[in-house]
């Protein structure tokens, strides 16, 4: 990761468990844009997560990487794609499963690790 970036992260998010707001976008170049700056972010190690700089120093991810970040219509074909596969799977509801509001908290109780 991009030091001056794990820096900018240690110090916006110091504060969590008073300020339970804080929020980072995974794209610092174009947080509120639908393109493909996240793969040229990761380029410059600005991956958010380990598991999205994964996605860069892998040896069989690292092509998809290059490829998307630079070729923005070659991401938006293959999203396009993945996406329609993804539509076919459904929605797990009821006592299969539920869409939460937010990630870290099942609807009316907050999620316990390994249970």
């Amino acid at each position: 990761m991009n030091p001056a970036y794990a820096k900018g992260l240690q110090d916006a998010c110091k504060d969590y468990l008073r300020d339970p707001t804080i929020a980072a976008f995974n794209d610092v170049m174009t947080p509120g844009k639908f393109d493909n700056m996240y793969f040229v972010n990761l380029q410059r190690g600005l991956g958010l997560l380990s598991t999205d700089q994964a996605l860069w120093s892998d040896p069989t991810t690292r092509p998809f990487v290059q490829r998307y970040a630079a070729n923005q219509t070659a991401f938006f074909a293959d999203f396009a794609a993945a996406m329609a596969k993804l539509s076919v799977q459904g929605v797990k509801t009821g006592r299969d499963g539920e869409v939460r509001r937010r990630c870290d908290m099942y609807n009316g109780h907050p999620v316990v690790p390994g249970g």
